[in-house]
């Protein structure tokens, strides 16, 4: 059987973004409001009050999160060191729940996050990172709501897909690698048919973002096996079983990892410092292996992404 060619390999050419000019610039136009008034300007997003930066170190230094865990009734259970005493207390908080004057007020399962308050003073930790900005429920649901829009205003910006193959190949290659695309409707056509354009008359444009990359990939590959003697019909199937090989790929890689990890952070008798550096360099293994990891890691150094780079460089001596 014929292989697909590399896409997951592109790279995309990263946007230009032009530097916007302060608001006083715009002041005459704004003054003489042709299109009527402003709306006034959105409310902050951040209702975390203002803080004593010492005293938020004071607090987060005493407690150490170890773990979080989803209970069967839905609700986040987080387990955690409380050091604000002569001995240390092992504790398991759900969110609103209390002890020895610290308060659990929600957690992130997800994002693996904690936000405690004690003594007037709030702190927000993450699992395997410690002291983090300060979130609380409405300050996410805001950002949330920003990023939400946005995105709805930079898809609208992006015309959408061209052909009836690029919708197609869309389907299956905007989604992350670890996530399983739904069923792919695949109609009866010719090559033609799949390749024509909606707007003859719309240029072509340099893809500005990977999924863009790779689906123009996809495109060029779909022409490339029909002239081969593929018909599209063939070579979406062919598509399509290779993303689901690479999906349980990668979530097998990723389930294996999360026992490894889970059986060696039990043992016990790590460092803090320690298990942060084991789930790390899991996470990097993954990566290394061009799989998705368990938790972002976003500030690897330049020798971890070198690292990581020639692993995923390297020639694939492996089975197929």
């Amino acid at each position: 059987m014929r292989e697909l060619l590399p896409i997951v390999s592109i790279l995309a050419a990263l946007p230009l973004i032009a530097a916007g000019r302060p608001k006083h610039y715009y002041q005459p136009i704004i003054d003489a409001a042709p299109f009527g008034a402003m709306a006034p300007d959105p409310p902050a997003l951040d209702d975390t009050p203002v803080q004593d930066p010492q005293k938020v170190l004071e607090e987060s230094s005493k407690i150490q999160l170890c773990a979080m865990t989803v209970m069967p009734d839905g609700r986040t259970a987080v387990g955690l060191i409380d050091n604000d005493g002569s001995q240390p207390s092992y504790l398991v908080l759900f969110d609103s729940d209390s002890s020895n004057g610290l308060k659990l007020i929600f957690s992130d399962y997800d994002r693996e996050i904690a936000t405690f308050e004690r003594d007037g003073t709030m702190f927000t930790l993450q699992l395997g990172l410690g002291l983090v900005e300060t979130i609380t429920p409405a300050l996410l649901e805001a950002r949330e709501a920003e990023a939400a829009q946005l995105a709805a205003e930079e898809q609208s910006r992006r015309p959408p897909p061209n052909s009836l193959a690029e919708q197609l190949i869309a389907m299956q290659l905007s989604l992350p690698p670890d996530v399983e695309a739904p069923p792919l409707p695949i109609p009866i056509g010719d090559a033609e048919m799949f390749t024509r354009k909606f707007d003859p008359d719309r240029d072509e444009r340099i893809p500005e973002t990977e999924t863009e990359a790779l689906v123009q990939a996809g495109v060029s590959e779909l022409h490339q096996a029909v002239a081969a003697g593929e018909s599209p019909q063939e070579y979406l199937r062919r598509l399509t079983e290779h993303r689901q090989k690479e999906v349980e790929r990668q979530q097998a890689e990723k389930k294996q990892a999360q026992e490894a990890l889970d059986a060696e952070l039990a043992a016990g008798g790590l460092a803090p410092e320690d298990e942060d550096y084991i789930r790390r360099r899991t996470n990097i293994e993954l990566m290394k292996k061009g799989v998705v990891p368990l938790s972002p890691v976003n500030d690897l150094t330049d020798d971890e992404i070198a690292e990581i780079d020639a692993a995923l460089s390297a020639p694939d001596t492996g089975a197929p």
